[in-house]
């Protein structure tokens, strides 16, 4: 039996491959059981794969949903790969879950060759490495900054003091194994950087704001560049 990534792709290769299939040809070809069948159609309706389903007719694709084959070299095919799994294992579950399913949708476009190359893994990130998920959602921070949101979170100074902020986030920033919130403060009226890991509270606020010139991500590495970033990476506090 295939592993659950590489049985998604089978998948969704039947369905690319006809009009309309049954759970029970799914689940022949798949050699699972029908229930498992529907299982994995509900997880990738949760993931946006637009999936039409008719009692006793079957199962199809919506139209369009594919884009034609890609055409990536092997390394390329492996760098996508690679990186897919590094952001699966260093988020949290809802980034993890939209970073493997990019990699299921991109590994059903790539030709045969490219493909194979891929799922050997020789670019390859353990996922047992000993880690503490951040107790923040990643996709909440995301989506805020990208809809212009502001954000009232609580953030946890290294002496140990909570303090509240009003902030526009700006950029969510890796420097591993820390997360960064690269936000404007109202309350400080400056950048600041925060590390996830001391996020203790975050609430996505109703008011939007609109890109000022000094306020911006540009602006932000414009006036404090990466430097900042990687001290408050290291342990120096700039929140």
């Amino acid at each position: 039996m295939a592993r659950r990534a590489e049985r998604v792709l089978m998948l969704l290769d039947l369905l690319r491959g006809r009009p309309v299939v049954t759970a029970a040809i799914l689940a022949e070809a798949l050699e699972v059981s029908t229930r498992t069948v529907y299982r994995d159609i509900e997880a990738l309706l949760a993931a946006g794969v637009p999936i039409r389903g008719e009692a006793g007719v079957g199962f199809s694709l919506g139209q369009g949903y594919f884009l034609p084959p890609l055409t990536l070299t092997e390394d390329e095919a492996e760098i996508l790969a690679f990186g897919a799994r590094v952001l699966s294992i260093w988020s949290d579950g809802a980034l993890a879950a939209q970073a493997e399913m990019a990699l299921t949708k991109i590994r059903a476009v790539l030709p045969k060759a490219a493909r194979d190359s891929a799922q050997r893994e020789i670019l390859w990130a353990p996922p047992w490495v000993t880690r503490q998920p951040p107790a923040i959602d990643l996709l909440q921070l995301k989506r805020a900054a990208q809809q212009r949101r502001y954000l009232r979170i609580t953030y946890e100074t290294l002496n140990g003091t909570m303090s509240d902020r009003t902030v526009r986030p700006l950029s969510l920033s890796f420097f591993g194994p820390v997360w960064l919130l690269i936000a404007w403060c109202e309350d400080k009226a400056d950048f600041r950087c925060f590390r996830l890991d001391r996020l203790r509270r975050s609430a996505v606020l109703d008011d939007t704001f609109r890109d000022e010139p000094g306020k911006r991500l540009a602006d932000f590495r414009r006036a404090k560049g990466e430097a900042v970033a990687r001290e408050i990476a290291g342990g120096v506090e700039h929140g």
